[in-house]
C-alpha cells in the first residue's frame, strides 16, 4: 500500500511538474499572443496613418495637377501675349524706319528751304519783273487779238502752208512719245537738282 501511494504521489508530481510546464507554456503563449496582438494593433495604426498619408498625398497631388494646368494655361497665354507684342513692336519698327525715312526728307526740303532764304529777296524783283512782263505781254496779246478780229487789219493776211495734215493715230503717237520725253525730262532735272543740293 505504501508503494502505490508513493507511486500515485509520484504519478500526482510528475502530473503537477506536466501541468506547472503546460501553464509556464501557457503563460509563454499567452505572452507570446499578446505581444502579437500588440503588434498588430501597432501596425494597424500605422497602416490606417500610411492610408491617410496616402489619401493627403493623392489630394496634394490632385491640387499640384490642378495648379500645373493653371500654370500651363497662364504660359499659354503669356506666349501668345509676347508674341503679339513682338508683333507689335516689328510693326512700330516699321513704324519708325519710315518716319525716319519722311523725316530726313523733310530736314532735307529744310535745308534747300533754308539755303533760299537768302535769295527770297532776289525772288521776289524777279517775280515783279517777269509779272510786268506777263502785263505788257498780254496787253500786247489783247492788241494782236483785236488787230486780227478787224477785218481791215493789215494783219489778217493769210497764206497757205505746204504738207498736210497728220491723222489722229499719228497725233496721239506724237502726244504719246512728247509726254514720255517730257516725263524723262523732268525726271532728269530732278535729279540734277538734288545733286546739286
Amino acid at each position: 500500500l505504501n508503494e502505490k501511494y508513493t507511486s500515485i504521489t509520484r504519478k500526482g508530481l510528475a502530473l503537477n511538474e506536466q501541468v506547472e510546464q503546460y501553464v509556464i507554456e501557457l503563460d509563454k503563449l499567452n505572452s507570446i499572443i499578446n505581444g502579437i496582438e500588440r503588434e498588430m494593433v501597432f501596425l494597424k495604426k500605422r497602416y490606417e496613418q500610411a492610408v491617410e498619408t496616402r489619401n493627403f498625398t493623392g489630394i496634394q497631388l490632385i491640387d499640384r495637377n490642378d495648379e500645373l494646368c493653371i500654370l500651363w494655361e497662364k504660359s499659354n497665354v503669356q506666349e501668345k501675349l509676347l508674341k503679339r507684342g513682338e508683333d507689335v513692336m516689328a510693326q512700330r519698327d516699321e513704324d519708325v524706319r519710315s518716319l525716319n525715312v519722311e523725316l530726313s526728307v523733310v530736314q532735307h526740303q529744310l535745308h534747300v528751304t533754308l539755303k533760299r532764304i537768302p535769295e527770297v529777296p532776289k525772288l521776289r524783283e524777279e517775280v515783279m519783273r517777269l509779272q510786268e512782263q506777263l502785263t505788257a505781254v498780254r496787253k500786247r496779246a489783247q492788241q494782236l487779238s483785236e488787230e486780227l478780229e478787224t477785218p481791215s487789219s493789215t494783219m489778217r493776211k493769210h497764206r497757205d502752208l505746204a504738207g498736210k495734215d497728220p491723222d489722229q493715230e499719228t497725233l496721239r503717237a506724237k502726244i504719246s512719245f512728247l509726254e514720255e520725253r517730257l516725263s524723262d525730262k523732268k525726271e532728269a532735272l530732278l535729279e540734277k537738282e538734288l545733286i546739286l543740293e
